[in-house]
């Protein structure tokens, strides 16, 4: 069931504070950085087993809080062993407040089971498919042709060119195989020698914080894809683990976290532990009527009862199985068309569940939380997905965050805001003020946030990650509380916001939002969004389309102005 609110609370008045973070993806000083500004986390100093050549330490909660990891913990940074790790003995230290999410990035892994197993590295190259998602990616034979340097391909055909195309050219993370390298060699500094001997290395849950010299040679290419094969394949693996300790979503008091998103296609609906990670031939038969009926896609779900709570279970009794499927069938079945976690592998893939993963599907376009571009494309997908049986139409839209029909399924429950990471919008958390449609929207993953334009080429957290760094927190009990954003922006200034309260909807009237900045989250006639206060007189202003994002400083007395007019 989801958490209570209450539990482990000590605070007299039920009052608590959750973190949130998402899309961490291996960026270890980003993660270290953020929890040295968090009011959630902290790190406890831990005495070693053996004599200190390091100081350990692990994650720590503060009382009377709670923390959840939004998903995609792995991939882009040289930390994805550490950081898992530290996520996993969080979450046994304080099951009841820690809640951990699963991402694309985390749930794709899987794959590394079957595709780098002896069967499939036996097969002809010209078996081996392109992502059926992606038209313009490079095919395995063709990736191992342009780097053969005269090498018959055959010669060619080793789990480590494999794998370095499975990152490349079908996860999207070409760097990924060098970080590992990099973190293996500092893992060896750590503990002396990696994989960690998780019977007798007493300190693999702690880690150290100050920055470990290693020597890249440290570790072979084989043993870089040994290390892949590790972590997810094995019982004690980091990502493996994760998965076992991880959740879909997560409820506390009014808020649902979500790595992707709650829309119209997503809400109430379960996959089938059938579902396979494929391109579907045809679109679902609910689908297809939907688009046939001269029915609003509010009509969808019309008449499916189902509670919030109830579908959360439902979605993480979903999970758990998958994973449980995945360890009784690790390989492929004789014809090589099922293996298990396959239904795992279809909700991170938005073409294989026809658009609705929660998982996969997105707010968010070009910095901020939509756009007239993102709904106008969302509200066709569909239609144009059924008429041409092409599901691949679902892959770069948004969904409509103003959709009053999700909205309303959530608030009629108590639910008054969706917490999700996913994808980039911009360089601090976008947001959806309830004042749009009841519930509060927060999108927080501020990956990309570089701004080339400030001619400012430092990357701090790595080039992936960009130049900012947020928090994202919600205060007060579990019926009424707000939200809570602070950070640095790419160019270096630094914001401290407080939203407006959030009550129960038959308690307080739809238009009266006690406390907070009012402004925050809204659309302003001209397009732009207001996204974060930079001084008591000043907004930081977002607008964008696709990867095209401008900022723009204005009053607080214009902004003010705008809005009144609306």
């Amino acid at each position: 069931m989801s958490s209570s609110p209450n539990e482990e609370l000590t605070s007299s008045d039920g009052q608590f504070r959750i973190g949130y973070a998402s899309d961490i993806e291996g960026h270890w000083d980003y993660f270290l950085d953020y929890v040295s500004r968090s009011n959630v986390l902290d790190w406890e100093s831990v005495p070693s087993s053996k004599e200190p050549k390091h100081n350990f330490h692990r994650l720590a909660l503060r009382p009377n809080t709670y923390f959840v990891f939004g998903g995609d913990s792995v991939d882009k940074g040289p930390g994805d062993i550490r950081f898992t790790s530290a996520m996993v003995d969080l979450k046994q230290r304080y099951p009841d407040r820690v809640h951990l999410l699963v991402g694309n990035r985390d749930l794709n892994k899987i794959r590394f089971q079957t595709e780098l197993g002896e069967y499939e590295m036996s097969l002809p190259v010209e078996m081996i498919e392109k992502p059926f998602w992606d038209a313009n990616a490079m095919s395995y034979k063709e990736f191992l042709q342009k780097k053969s340097d005269g090498l018959a391909i055959e010669e060619m055909n080793t789990k480590v060119n494999k794998l370095k195309w499975m990152l490349d050219h079908t996860l999207g993370c070409p760097e990924t195989f060098e970080f590992r390298r990099q973190e293996i060699g500092i893992l060896k500094q750590i503990y002396g020698h990696y994989p960690l001997n998780y019977d007798s290395d007493v300190d693999f849950h702690s880690t150290v914080l100050n920055e470990v010299e290693v020597d890249p040679s440290i570790a072979t290419d084989e043993q870089v894809v040994q290390s892949f094969e590790h972590e997810i394949n094995h019982q004690m693996g980091s990502l493996r683990q994760y998965l076992k300790h991880a959740s879909i979503a997560a409820i506390i008091g009014n808020t649902i976290f979500v790595h992707g998103a709650i829309d119209v296609l997503t809400m109430k609906f379960v996959p089938s532990l059938e579902s396979k990670f494929e391109r579907p031939s045809a679109p679902p038969v609910s689908l297809t009527n939907l688009v046939t009926m001269t029915s609003t896609n509010a009509e969808l779900y019309e008449e499916t009862m189902i509670e919030n709570d109830e579908w959360v279970d439902s979605l993480n009794n979903f999970l758990h199985h998958g994973l449980k499927d995945f360890e009784e069938r690790p390989n492929w079945n004789a014809e090589r068309t099922s293996r298990g976690g396959e239904a795992l592998l279809a909700i991170q893939n938005r073409p294989s569940m026809w658009g609705r993963s929660v998982v996969c599907n997105s707010y968010g376009d070009g910095g901020v939380i939509a756009t007239s571009t993102s709904q106008a494309e969302q509200m066709n997908a569909l239609k144009t997905s059924v008429a041409n049986a092409d599901p691949l139409v679902f892959e770069g839209t948004a969904s409509n965050v103003f959709d009053p029909k999700p909205a309303k399924w959530l608030s009629d429950q108590g639910i008054r805001r969706i917490v999700v990471g996913h994808k980039p919008t911009g360089d601090c958390p976008s947001v959806l003020s309830a004042e749009y449609t009841g519930v509060e929207v927060v999108s927080a993953d501020t990956s990309y946030s570089h701004r080339k334009e400030l001619d400012v080429f430092e990357h701090p957290f790595g080039v992936c990650r960009g130049a900012a760094i947020s928090l994202v927190e919600i205060v007060g009990t579990a019926h009424s509380n707000w939200l809570e954003t602070s950070g640095s922006l790419a160019c270096g200034r630094q914001y401290n916001d407080r939203f407006q309260v959030l009550s129960p909807v038959n308690c307080v009237p739809a238009s009266e939002f006690g406390g907070g900045d009012h402004n925050l989250g809204k659309r302003l006639p001209d397009g732009w969004w207001v996204k974060a206060a930079i001084s008591p007189d000043q907004y930081h202003l977002c607008r964008g389309s696709g990867r095209i994002v401008e900022y723009e400083i204005r009053s607080r007395n214009d902004v003010t102005m705008q809005l009144s007019n609306i």
